[in-house]
């Protein structure tokens, strides 16, 4: 991968400290003939002229997330048509995706520099919603899309299919569709099952199912999920990544299955999917062994 030109997506409620880092690359970066481009709406941060996401998409060869996943998963509608790497740099909390931290960062980007990287390709999915004949716009995600309710405490009845056979039908608060890797994110805490990132796979967790038989399944990848609201209540949505909601409502079928292209994540440090796993998420029985193997 050579870096000519490097796209910067920040966190802007981290206020002055993405500012401070987002300067810091700069000075970086551009000393080595490197070029660096923001966003329109990120650039006023630092006092600089932005782009939009369509010339971010289309020059930069590696895309920067300085924030925390949430940052990297906000870049994912960017990044998605183009294939574009994306590195993430963790200035926030879990950083389960994220792949180098302040501490590493310099170091990290010389070992880039001089080849020392792999890209690591994590599958992800896209989503439609068909309401009385129309579809509204194609969205994509890296973690996970929720069928969900809003604030009110009332379940919503669903089917969900898979290629168009019923795989479950329930009162809940909802579903959530998730590759291998958002199953450590929204999933897990509903009670899916933690898959490994390198399983292609789609994962189908309910929440709070109201029957004691309906439960998480894994579906082949190449699977057409779809999931039709036979109820709704106010504030039912889809939500993708947490970070875009399309408002449903009885009637509506939401359809999903596999993007054609997957998400290449610049990895530096020669870390196991269970050592990051132990690391960030402290499973207990595990959390004191610091060797992967034997």
């Amino acid at each position: 991968m050579e870096m000519k030109t490097v796209g910067m997506v920040l966190n802007p409620t981290l206020g002055d400290r993405v500012a401070t880092v987002a300067r810091e690359l700069l000075a970086y970066l551009e000393p080595k003939g490197i070029k660096v481009l923001l966003l329109d709406e990120h650039a006023p941060l630092i006092g600089a002229n932005g782009v939009s996401k369509q010339v971010l998409r289309k020059v930069c060869d590696c895309i920067f997330a300085l924030g925390g996943d949430g940052t990297l998963l906000s870049a994912v509608q960017i990044i998605a048509p183009s294939g574009i790497p994306v590195l993430g740099i963790n200035l926030g909390g879990l950083g389960f995706l994220s792949e180098l931290g302040p501490e590493e960062l310099y170091a990290g980007l010389e070992r880039i520099m001089a080849g020392g990287f792999r890209i690591e390709e994590r599958m992800l999915l896209r989503g439609k919603v068909e309401r009385g004949g129309e579809t509204t716009k194609e969205v994509v995600c890296l973690n996970d899309f929720v069928v969900g309710r809003g604030a009110l405490s009332r379940p919503c009845r669903l089917e969900v299919r898979v290629d168009g056979y019923l795989a479950m039908r329930f009162n809940g608060d909802g579903i959530i569709i998730s590759t291998p890797t958002g199953s450590t994110a929204y999933s897990f805490s509903a009670g899916g099952p933690v898959v490994e990132p390198v399983v292609t796979a789609i994962v189908l967790t309910p929440i709070c199912p109201h029957s004691f038989m309906v439960r998480p399944m894994v579906v082949n990848a190449g699977a057409l999920v779809q999931v039709l609201l036979e109820t709704s209540v106010a504030g039912f949505n889809l939500t993708v990544d947490g970070q875009e909601s399309i408002p449903l409502f009885a009637g509506d079928k939401v359809l999903l299955d596999c993007y054609p292209r997957q998400l290449k994540l610049v990895r530096v440090a020669q870390r196991s999917f269970y050592c990051v796993l132990r690391e960030k998420l402290r499973i207990e029985g595990l959390k004191d062994f610091i060797s992967d193997k034997e």
